[in-house]
């Protein structure tokens, strides 16, 4: 039986010419790894981050689904069950009932210009995440870290940028901001449970890649990508 092919392969041309023409209108450099503080609203998170972890802790790992569950384009990333998800939002669509659970939170990111997706990230004891890529330069991937394992050393995401090789362990209350479209791969290689708020915005650029965008990321929200998460989520209640 042939592999069933997810977005990631089907749009691998399109997305390497939309990739190409953002990085030219690019108001940062192409690398791996910003200072998260460019980001002016990075600050307000980290300042609550406290009340971000209480309404994320007050959900237990098993109560979130896994992330494998509710997105078959995630594919061979998300087969190891313990990487869970609770999307608060995602390409203009707002989990209603979620954001009710986490009003703190829901109310932070509203105050997030050019927000694209918004969850808690959950990494189970033992879990790893294998080597992969993001979608798209489009976007920028944020980390706020609202639990951290003990052992904080054996809890990190390394990201590959030609050469180096940078391994960021997380810390409670900071911030890690990084392009996905760099080869990256994440464990948990501890007893614990880790949290993290989530957050990917659009890249800052110069018109008219940001017309690009608005073209590219409207196609987004109305693929079967996408469309697969919303109804899995219906089905799931959550």
């Amino acid at each position: 039986m042939a592999k069933k092919k997810t977005i990631y392969h089907l749009t691998k041309g399109l997305r390497d010419r939309v990739d190409a023409f953002v990085m030219r209108f690019s108001l940062l450099p192409d690398q791996a790894l910003f200072d998260p503080y460019i980001m002016q609203w990075v600050r307000d998170l980290e300042q609550n981050w406290e009340r971000i972890r209480d309404e994320a802790l007050c959900m237990a790992a098993s109560d979130i689904p896994s992330l494998g569950e509710i997105s078959p384009d995630h594919g061979r990333i998300a087969a190891d069950r313990r990487w869970r998800s609770f999307f608060l939002e995602g390409y203009g669509y707002r989990r209603q009932e979620n954001r009710a659970r986490v009003p703190t939170t829901a109310a932070l990111i509203d105050r997030i210009p050019n927000l694209c997706t918004a969850s808690f990230s959950v990494l189970e004891p033992g879990c790893h995440i294998p080597r992969h890529r993001g979608m798209t330069k489009g976007m920028l991937t944020y980390h706020l870290a609202l639990q951290v394992p003990a052992d904080r050393e054996n809890c990190w995401i390394q990201f590959e940028e030609g050469d180096r090789l940078h391994v960021c362990p997380w810390t409670a209350g900071r911030s890690i901001l990084f392009d996905d479209t760099y080869n990256h791969e994440v464990w948990n290689n501890t007893t614990d449970t880790r949290y993290v708020l989530l957050i990917q915005v659009r890249r800052p650029c110069r018109w008219p890649a940001r017309l690009l965008m608005d073209v590219f990321f409207q196609g987004v929200r109305y693929s079967r990508f996408v469309q697969d998460i919303r109804k899995n989520l219906d089905r799931r209640g959550t």
